[in-house]
């Protein structure tokens, strides 16, 4: 049989043609579920970076202090924090530190772009706890850690957000107040004034006052007493 083409004087259509077929989407060999566990000492920090995956944080004891450009965070034993994949985050330990944390991809409780504490319960508490033991890799269907996968990814879909947040702290994003605030956190001791920092700073405290507000949804005195106990 003769050979035959179809000809076209569309040039898109001839690139289209020509184009190669895209090549598939790598699949990571890792599982959708695994965990790491560290001891920390008092005063230890990780310096901000991000993950591909959304990562579980929990202290079984101590307090894990998170920063995201959002918010500042306080991890205790009662609670977990989730945060989204590429959400850079920083992390100071107050106390000998326990650290659990599970990386998980995709994760079914992720609402919203900052992260957000979750209470940790008895069952979820066990799972965290015998997911970090599991080797990375073994996932055999059956088997504990493909279990443990399945109910731990079922806890988060069902997880509701702790009602109030005690633990989170809002940051400005306005330049002057975010650089007061990291001040602050840095020395909680500080008790300069708004007037102080509006000296420093160029801008008058009813500005500040104002702006801090609109800001973070508290006036900035109640902010710096948050801060201090949180």
């Amino acid at each position: 049989m003769e050979a035959f083409s179809i000809q076209t004087d569309n040039p898109r259509a001839k690139l289209r043609a020509a184009a190669p077929p895209a090549p598939p989407t790598p699949k990571s060999d890792l599982p959708a579920v695994f965990g790491q566990a560290i001891e920390y000492e008092s005063g230890a920090r990780e310096i901000a970076h991000t993950h591909a995956r959304a990562q579980l944080l929990y202290a079984t004891s101590g307090l894990i202090r998170v920063r995201t450009p959002a918010a500042s965070w306080v991890v205790t034993p009662d609670c977990a924090m989730l945060v989204p994949p590429r959400v850079e985050h920083e992390l100071e330990m107050v106390g000998k530190v326990g650290f659990r944390t599970l990386y998980v991809d995709p994760c079914p409780a992720i609402g919203g772009d900052e992260g957000r504490l979750l209470p940790v319960n008895g069952l979820l508490r066990e799972a965290i706890l015998a997911m970090v033991q599991e080797p990375t890799r073994t996932r055999e269907p059956g088997s504990l850690a493909d279990i443990l996968t399945q109910l731990i990814v079922n806890l988060l879909a069902a997880a509701s957000p702790a009602d109030d947040q005690p633990g989170r702290l809002p940051l400005p994003q306005h330049p002057r107040l975010h650089r007061i605030c990291q001040a602050l956190i840095a020395q909680p001791a500080n008790n300069d004034s708004l007037e102080h920092w509006g000296d420093r700073f160029g801008a008058s405290s009813r500005t500040l006052a104002r702006h801090f507000q609109r800001e973070t949804g508290m006036p900035f005195a109640k902010w710096r007493e948050q801060m201090r106990v949180s």
